[in-house]
């Protein structure tokens, strides 16, 4: 909001009204257009009040209101006044390229419902309300969901091509190892070897042994992850729905619940 202008939101061209026209007929602008605040204007469009139903009220001695036309009686109860006796006069007005957050702060400040905004001559050039306010800030609360969700998503496809990416460099490895555990025992087979030899070799197999058990892990735990990212599960916690942060899956692919639940032992880690 803090960047928006005025003139993005603000409703342009919007009914206007003469401070000489009767409150009636301002009343049944409100009425056929529903709408709550009329911009009092001169002969050169300059703006020289705000008229609200709320002013209507204040002044008429019945109860007006904006989805219903005065009956009979209530328009002779309400004929002598005119715009500019109930009207709020020299309203505060915005230019058109002013911020957002600016036309809020005032409407707060203030406590009133609408602002009229103008050109750089003074004339009406639009009218910024409190619905206006309200459809701007859903509107940019939902912008910013779409690209937290986006960002998400997009943190979340690196993730899994990172994950591909490392499957395939296991699934080598561990290919590599198996040939060397292969060649390795081939070769005893094959070649007598003396006991300081059986030692080295023993030691070495006991490594790859080790390195082929880890890698087998991670590989089973990588696995669970794009099973998890092919049924849309990736990254949301089993216990109590909440984001499992991509960098808790880099170290721990196979992870269904978030660091919150783990540390209470909710579930496996």
């Amino acid at each position: 909001m803090m960047s928006a202008q005025v003139k993005e939101w603000m409703s342009g061209d919007p009914a206007w009204i003469e401070a000489g026209t009767s409150a009636l007929e301002a009343l049944d602008l409100m009425v056929e257009r529903g709408i709550r605040h009329l911009p009092v204007v001169d002969r050169e469009r300059r703006v020289v009040g705000v008229l609200s139903i709320d002013d209507l009220r204040a002044a008429f001695p019945f109860a007006p209101r904006v989805n219903a036309p005065p009956t009979p009686a209530e328009r002779e109860l309400g004929r002598e006044w005119c715009v500019g006796d109930v009207m709020t006069h020299a309203p505060i007005t915005l230019d058109e390229g002013a911020p957002l957050a600016e036309a809020a702060e005032r409407m707060l400040e203030q406590r009133i419902g609408c602002l009229p905004i103008v050109d750089e001559e003074g004339r009406l050039a639009g009218l910024l309300s409190e619905t206006d306010l309200l459809q701007a800030l859903a509107t940019m609360l939902w912008s910013e969901g779409v690209r937290e969700q986006r960002a998400k998503q997009d943190e979340l496809s690196l993730l899994v091509a990172d994950l591909r990416r490392e499957r395939s460099a296991l699934a080598e490895r561990l290919d590599r190892l198996h040939a060397h555990e292969r060649e390795l025992t081939g070769v005893e087979r094959e070649v007598p070897l003396d006991l300081p030899e059986k030692a080295a070799d023993l030691v070495d197999m006991r490594l790859t042994e080790t390195l082929d058990g880890l890698a087998a892990r991670r590989l089973e735990a990588i696995d669970r992850a794009l099973d998890h990212a092919a049924q849309g599960r990736l990254g949301v916690c089993d216990r109590c729905g909440g984001r499992i942060p991509p960098a808790r899956l880099r170290a721990l692919p196979g992870t269904t619940v978030c660091i919150d639940c783990a540390r209470r032992g909710e579930g496996s880690a």
